[in-house]
């Protein structure tokens, strides 16, 4: 068996060959992935600005036609009109408790909700109670909120 050096360079130079087309494969897919990244980020921002406006959309709608909706949005308006109600009495609630800040307001919550503000403190008694008083064990943690889910009318939670 003799050794044939051309026919060895010749099989080194296609080796090499393989490789670079091999390289410039990975660059090549490198580039597309990175495009399409470029391209998902784009679409994250662009849903957004989607979102905004939408929401700018139903707050027109709700301002021109809130009272008297078309029978398609009755529902969804309906929803927002008793939400702003129930912002209005929770602020009211708020504004007495400002004023006398002793008086008891009792806070209604529906069954699988977790209010977003933290509960208030509770008041600081008196010195002579502190004393008498045993040491409190801290209270368990909050659970936390639920995942967004979509309600009955098509908006999320």
């Amino acid at each position: 068996m003799t050794f044939n050096v051309d026919e060895l360079k010749k099989k080194v130079m296609d080796l090499g060959q393989t490789g670079l087309n091999m390289a410039q494969t990975g660059v090549d897919k490198s580039i597309q992935l990175a495009a399409i990244a470029k391209l998902k980020a784009a679409n994250v921002k662009e849903e957004s600005n989607l979102r905004a406006a939408y929401v700018e959309l139903g707050k027109l709608y709700f301002a021109d036609h809130g009272a008297q909706p078309e029978e398609a949005y009755s529902a969804a308006c309906a929803l927002i009109a008793d939400i702003q109600a129930a912002i209005a009495a929770n602020n009211a609630k708020i504004a007495e408790i400002k004023i006398a800040p002793d008086v008891e307001v009792e806070v209604e919550v529906e069954a699988g909700e977790v209010p977003e503000e933290a509960p208030a403190e509770e008041p600081v008694p008196a010195p002579e109670a502190q004393e008498a008083a045993p040491a409190e064990e801290p209270a368990p943690e909050a659970p936390e909120a639920p995942a967004e889910e979509e309600n009955d009318y098509g908006f999320t939670n």
